[in-house]
């Protein structure tokens, strides 16, 4: 019974899709990420146990506890910049399961408790019925809200970990001269495919200058206006934000969009609705709008370089003198984090100030 109705949610969403294509002639990248990633009754993040080893992908708060702590621990150095604000907020974009808000609060309250005093609000950015639920029941007081414009006008310590990746992006590719946008159509098969735009793209500020030809740009609207809102904020009220995430590499040349079942790639167009849909954040597009924006830049550094930097290995031999019988199993968290063939190198941290003395790395 289950997987026949598997089996009808993607053959739905796939039927909707096609449906779509063939009435409008093609499908945006960005109107694709959408339907696939948040439709209300076939969309992948509607679904339980996306995360975790049941889901199709771990994110590094599941992994261990430690990566929030070291977070913690980057900020507990710059803490007397902070300590003058009585009125701090903690925000996170794509909490899931709160684990990482979990760990840094924790750590916070037990190391600089003046400081923990000092957050006056919790607010989560999360568009997820069931990780909204989930929330609810872990922090009693949290305000989750669905429009970045709700975070208040205060010193904001603000965190995105694997967030941007998930956002609906706009591809286009740079050739003969001109910019045009990539959709998605059919072929005679009515399979899915990648097509280019007859009519070329206006160009925005945003956009690359001095492309190669056939180089593909890859952003989003909506983390465009998300970004200017929050440098914004931090610019006038103070503040930190922490954004670790993918990072798109060198080649300028290839797609950035994946997609993952139970840890593994498989096609963007395989099994509609249940893998997850991703791209690799363009980290100089990001460092553009938030230097746009009157902030200051920290970054990107590699996570195994940030890490080591504020203390994971350290962490990790504390936590292994304690316990003993749980070195093993604390020794391959931090490889998973830090080694060169996970985390270490693919995902880099970037942060974001204002104009204050802080120091990082």
């Amino acid at each position: 019974m289950a997987l026949l109705f598997f089996l009808e949610e993607m053959q739905n969403l796939e039927k909707l899709l096609k449906k779509s294509i063939k009435s409008f002639g093609f499908l945006s990248v960005k109107d694709f990420f959408n339907i696939v990633l948040h439709h209300e009754s076939f969309g992948y993040y509607r679904k339980n146990n996306i995360l975790g080893k049941k889901g199709d992908f771990t994110t590094s708060p599941e992994i261990s506890q430690v990566f929030g702590e070291v977070l913690c621990n980057s900020i507990l150095l710059n803490s007397k910049l902070i300590e003058g604000y009585r009125n701090v907020s903690y925000i996170e974009l794509g909490p899931g399961k709160g684990s990482l808000a979990e760990d840094i609060l924790r750590t916070l309250k037990k190391l600089n408790h003046t400081l923990f005093l000092n957050i006056k609000n919790i607010y989560f950015l999360e568009k997820s019925e069931i990780f909204y639920s989930h929330l609810k029941k872990l922090f009693s007081s949290v305000n989750i809200i669905d429009d970045i414009e709700k975070i208040p006008n205060s010193y904001n310590i603000i965190f995105a970990n694997e967030f941007f990746d998930a956002l609906p992006v706009s591809q286009y590719v740079f050739t003969k001269q001109r910019w045009r946008e990539v959709l998605i159509t059919l072929n005679k098969k009515e399979e899915f495919i990648f097509s280019l735009s007859r009519k070329p793209t206006k160009i925005n500020y945003c956009f690359p200058n001095n492309p190669s030809e056939n180089y593909i740009f890859e952003y989003s609207e909506y983390m465009i206006n998300l970004l200017e809102s929050i440098c914004q904020k931090v610019s006038q009220y103070g503040g930190i934000f922490f954004i670790i995430d993918y990072a798109r590499n060198n080649k300028k040349n290839e797609s950035s969009l994946s997609a993952i079942k139970n840890h593994k790639k498989v096609d963007v167009f395989h099994e509609l609705g249940n893998c997850d849909v991703s791209h690799s954040p363009d980290f100089d597009l990001i460092k553009k709008i938030c230097k746009n924006n009157n902030c200051r830049i920290f970054g990107p550094f590699s996570q195994s370089l940030f890490l080591q930097n504020y203390g994971i290995n350290e962490r990790i031999e504390f936590l292994i003198d304690k316990n003993p019988k749980l070195k093993n199993q604390l020794l391959l968290q931090k490889n998973r984090l830090i080694g060169e063939k996970y985390m270490g190198n693919i995902f880099k941290v970037l942060i974001i100030t204002d104009n204050n003395n802080y120091k990082f790395l």
